[in-house]
């Protein structure tokens, strides 16, 4: 009582359980060894060789003592003068050729006004200045006040960059 279609159905699950399904396990005993296997290795590969170690010191930063002695700590200083009447006043900075300098200063009270002149440049009248400056060479750099006025004229002066300040404030 068993048509066409059920014995070719039995007929099938007669030859495939037995032997289809010791393959399919035997397969899957495969797909697990051969995972292990290359889960194994991919981590001894990762503890022998795997690892990215630190890449090597810059050349830069193993500079030779002498080329270490000519780099200059970045500087901030605040500096306050006093210029008095109908006289000048003067502070100086050394700097190396190429560094550079920001700098600002102003007069302590509204309406004060001084003359001023900055490493050779023309002079000026104001009550305040700022600016950028880059040394064409090493040596020293100045500014210098002039007050016309009848009583002294105190300035605040700020400045950043790469220099060396004077010891004291020069007069002359």
């Amino acid at each position: 009582m068993t048509s066409s279609g059920g014995e070719a159905g039995s007929a099938r699950s007669r030859v495939l359980p037995g032997r289809g399904l010791q393959s399919l396990q035997m397969s899957r005993n495969r797909w697990v060894f051969v995972s292990a296997v290359c889960a194994a290795c991919g981590f001894a590969f990762y503890l022998l060789a795997g690892r990215v170690g630190r890449p090597p010191r810059p050349a830069a930063a193993t500079l030779p003592a002498s080329a270490r002695a000519l780099l200059q700590p970045v500087r901030k200083d605040s500096i306050e003068l006093t210029v008095a009447p109908q006289s000048q006043g003067s502070y100086q900075v050394g700097m190396q050729a190429g560094a550079t300098l920001v700098y600002a200063w102003s007069t302590g009270r509204s309406g004060d006004t001084l003359s001023c002149e900055f490493a050779d440049q023309q002079m000026t009248r104001s009550a305040e200045a700022h600016s950028a400056f880059v040394a064409q060479s090493s040596g020293w750099y100045r500014w210098r006040w002039k007050n016309q006025s009848g009583h002294p004229i105190s300035i605040h002066l700020k400045l950043r960059g790469y220099y060396e300040p004077a010891s004291i404030p020069y007069d002359k």
